[in-house]
């Protein structure tokens, strides 16, 4: 076996067996050593490439797949949403009559949940590690201080909430994240203290001047955040 081919094989294939690659190793004292080499990297590339899945990766994908489905499905309805505007100003609605509609309170649970999926896949990927003064430089803007760690903070930004600037923030819960809203009090909104649908679940209640509306997944505890929100901010300063 010439060099090329030994060293070809000794780094594709470190541990061949083969006789005339175990002779080569048992007449060069160097040749082990190359050999010794290309095993230590072939060790340190398998333990990089080992990866221990978590317990719940079946469930987190399959809540990826059903917002997926449920996006597709909204997007479709907004395009027959769109042509049915079309026809309506084509047949003549005046423009006066559509300033004078005024569409019924949406209900704030309903928004966040929405408001969740949508954002899904951005904020599961996000880790901005939000610390307190980045978080009370949104806070702020709601009259708001937080005085002490609110927890594991992924991401932290402003938002639209259906037409209304909300805070957006992201915290790591134990079985997944957690979004927090901080809402106007004065938006037109139905308030409901407790929300959940097939996949998600949340609370709100009345902090300062804002509703602070908080949604996990449904075998997520939404408690901890709650108090943290409630004993580490003061809502009106």
């Amino acid at each position: 076996m010439d060099d090329i081919l030994f060293r070809h094989t000794a780094t594709a294939t470190p541990n061949e067996k083969s006789e005339k690659f175990l002779q080569r190793l048992a007449d060069s004292d160097s040749d082990k050593a190359f050999v010794k080499q290309a095993k230590q990297f072939d060790a340190d590339l398998q333990a990089l490439l080992k990866i221990d899945l978590p317990d719940d990766l079946s469930d987190k994908i399959l809540l990826e797949q059903s917002f997926v489905l449920e996006n597709e499905r909204r997007t479709s309805g907004r395009w027959h949403i769109a042509i049915a505007a079309s026809i309506a100003f084509i047949i003549g609605i005046s423009l006066p009559l559509l300033n004078n509609f005024n569409p019924s309170p949406l209900d704030i649970g309903e928004v966040a949940m929405q408001h969740v999926k949508a954002e899904y896949y951005f904020t599961a990927q996000s880790n901005e590690r939000a610390d307190l003064k980045m978080v009370n430089a949104k806070l702020a803007r709601y009259g708001a201080k937080a005085h002490d760690e609110l927890g594991d903070v992924t991401y932290v930004n402003y938002c639209n909430f259906k037409g209304t600037p909300a805070l957006h923030m992201v915290m790591q819960g134990e079985k997944g994240q957690i979004t927090v809203f901080v809402v106007p009090g004065d938006a037109n909104f139905i308030e409901t203290e407790k929300f959940n649908n097939q996949h998600l679940k949340g609370i709100t209640e009345k902090m300062g001047n804002s509703n602070v509306v908080i949604v996990g997944e449904r075998d997520e505890s939404l408690q901890t955040i709650q108090q943290a929100m409630q004993n580490n901010i003061q809502w009106e300063i």
